[in-house]
């Protein structure tokens, strides 16, 4: 025992002291050799132990001798033992050195092993996603021209890195797995390696094509996409694994134990992130694949269904890197879709899944950057339905989202709609009455009456006074049956927001009044929200500034309700 320890005691002295000729001798001394063989697995945590991200920069010798000192203990050791051991300093890896050196002997060991191979390939692989899945996922502060700099920032720069040693240690396997009668488990076990590696942190990453084409991010991707269409000739086969992932109350084969779980039924290996990763990649038409990559066989419409539960998914992160390959996924598969396509695909619950996701991006995004490209997406996406199919995501957006901007852009879809269809032969059943009226109510809905909050739902109500005007101008002949809409939009919404008008006005006008006199909140004890928010600890001048910009606003809406009222009149 005293042997033991002072061998390995005398390897960590000599590393420390600079010695390296002495430690990479010491397996030759006669003295040493059964003891440095019967301790390799200690030798390899001092080795590893050694080794720091600067090392290789500053004691270039220091790393070097590692290195080797690992390849020599590759060669004397037991290699069943020395692979544990690999393997544990894989998962206990401090930085990233000591993760990139292991990696060469580990795999010298699994080579070594290839006749009794057995699970370790999976194991060595499994603590290999382990250290990738522990390191940080980046933040995005940049956007514009500045994401070109992104991959400067020091975690990208890290998690590239990490993942170009990756590559060089798996595809030897691969190259193996090319024989006539190779193992198809082997391949599954290494295809699914392949597919985690495109969930965390790679999928964080800003891969837009338009940024860097060449970016070393996106390269990694398209090598660790082209090594999955090696093993698997069908890369659209994991569709099937989208559609069971998705159900979250599913188990794949619960009771086989996990030992003996095909590959593809591990969810830490195969889950929505990991493969929504796999198709942005696949579907998205920025990365290039190799030609038979994607098999023609497969129904247009299930592989853009299944692909939008992807889009789901990734919309519904809130991090920047997943919702922006969700918005550059899905505009790839609405182009997917046929022009015109019929409101019967609409019978999937995903295209109204998608659709309130998008909103939320479009609402709620922090990046600029999103919440533009979100609304255009939401637009492609109505638009490539024929108009039946417009009409119900339209009413849907109308019904759920619950925001005066948002309301009104699809207030101005419905109004490009109607255009669109007017240049056609025959005026679609959704755009006559009755069901113009069913629009109409829809539209002109104010959830509180005349007590409502004019400011808040300001973009819905110009919108929907826009778009009553112009269906009144442009159907002259009746064709929607607007003339028939006249007596409830008079009645019903156009007297409502007359009171509302007035009602606000007033209010204002008394805010305005106090503030300029000094006399707010103290003697009158009037409060006011605009657009839902308090004005009680905004300073005077920003207060009458809100104050009249609202006022202006109801006096823009008051001059719409006449001009609308008028062509009504003349229309009669």
């Amino acid at each position: 025992m005293s042997d033991t320890v002072d061998l390995v005691d005398l390897v960590s002295k000599l590393l420390d002291s600079g010695k390296y000729k002495e430690v990479l001798s010491v397996h030759n001394e006669e003295k040493y050799a059964r003891s440095f063989k019967d301790n390799c697995w200690d030798m390899i945590s001092v080795a590893v132990s050694k080794i720091q991200d600067e090392t290789i920069v500053i004691k270039p010798s220091l790393y070097s001798t590692c290195e080797e000192l690992l390849a020599i203990i590759v060669q004397k050791a037991t290699p069943e033992e020395a692979l544990l051991e690999f393997i544990e300093q894989v998962e206990v890896a401090k930085n990233d050195a000591q993760f990139g050196i292991v990696l060469t002997p580990l795999q010298q060991l699994l080579k070594k092993l290839s006749a009794k191979r057995g699970r370790s390939l999976e194991w060595s692989l499994n603590s290999i996603s382990t250290y990738m899945e522990n390191i940080p996922t980046p933040e995005f502060p940049l956007e514009g021209k500045a994401r070109l700099l992104a991959e400067c920032d020091p975690n990208i720069r890290r998690i590239i890195r990490v993942y170009s040693l990756i590559p060089p240690f798996y595809q030897p396997f691969i190259e193996e797995l090319k024989a006539p009668e190779s193992n198809v488990r082997t391949k599954q076990i290494i295809a699914a390696f392949l597919i985690s590696l495109l969930g965390k942190p790679l999928i964080y990453l800003d891969l837009d094509i338009e940024n860097n084409e060449q970016s070393e991010a996106r390269l990694c991707c398209t090598t660790i996409v082209k090594d999955i269409c090696s093993l698997e000739k069908n890369i659209l086969k994991f569709l099937e694994y989208v559609a069971i992932c998705n159900k979250t109350n599913s188990k794949l084969k619960s009771s086989e134990s996990d030992v003996e779980k095909p590959p593809y039924d591990h969810k830490d290996k195969l889950n929505m992130l990991t493969l929504s990763g796999l198709y942005y990649v696949v579907l998205s038409s920025q990365f290039d694949l190799p030609d038979n990559a994607i098999p023609q066989v497969y129904a247009r419409e299930y592989i853009v269904h299944t692909g939008m539960l992807c889009v789901i998914y990734l919309l519904n992160c809130p991090e920047y890197g997943p919702q922006s390959k969700g918005l550059t996924l899905c505009n790839t598969l609405v182009k997917r879709l046929s022009t015109n396509a019929s409101h019967t695909l609409l019978s999937a619950a995903v295209h109204f899944n998608l659709c309130k996701a998008m909103i939320n991006v479009a609402i709620f995004a922090s990046y600029d950057s999103l919440r533009k490209p979100a609304v255009n997406t939401i637009r492609n996406h109505i638009n490539c339905f024929e108009y039946g199919g417009r009409c119900m995501l339209i009413k849907y957006i109308i019904s759920t989202s619950n925001h005066s901007g948002m309301i009104g852009y699809a207030i101005t879809l419905l109004k490009n709609a109607i255009d669109d269809a007017f240049k056609d032969t025959k005026m679609p059943a959704c755009f006559t009455y009755p069901q113009m009226m069913d629009l109409i109510k829809k539209v002109c809905h104010m959830p509180h009456g005349a007590q409502s909050d004019l400011m808040e739902l300001s973009d819905q109500i110009i919108s929907v006074l826009n778009f009553l005007r112009y269906l009144v101008l442009r159907d002259k002949a009746n064709v929607t049956g607007i003339k028939e809409c006249y007596a409830y939009i008079e009645s019903d919404y156009l007297s409502t927001l007359r009171n509302a008008l007035n009602l606000s006005k007033a209010h204002y006008e008394v805010k305005l009044k106090d503030v300029k006199e000094g006399t707010d909140l103290v003697e009158t004890k009037i409060s006011i929200n605009v657009g839902g928010n308090p004005l009680d600890s905004i300073p005077d001048a920003q207060k009458i500034e809100i104050i009249n910009s609202a006022l202006n606003c109801f006096h823009l809406m008051d001059g719409l309700v006449a001009r609308l009222s008028e062509c009504i009149t003349v229309n009669i």
